[in-house]
């Protein structure tokens, strides 16, 4: 019998993508957008990081 069980770290990886799917079902695309620009703000000002954007 063969065992189908998934590494822990890819589990947890399957876990979070989920709590982030329920977070975010109800949002617009623009709302989306919106929360994911804040948050990648707020992780490069908290590490430092320089965002550059090209257009």
């Amino acid at each position: 019998m063969m065992r189908n069980s998934e590494p822990r770290d890819m589990k947890e990886v399957h876990d979070i993508r989920k709590a982030i799917a329920e977070e975010t079902k109800n949002l617009s695309t623009k709302e989306r957008a919106e929360l994911t620009n804040r948050e990648g703000r707020e992780i490069a000002e908290k590490y430092g990081l320089k965002i550059v954007q090209r257009v």
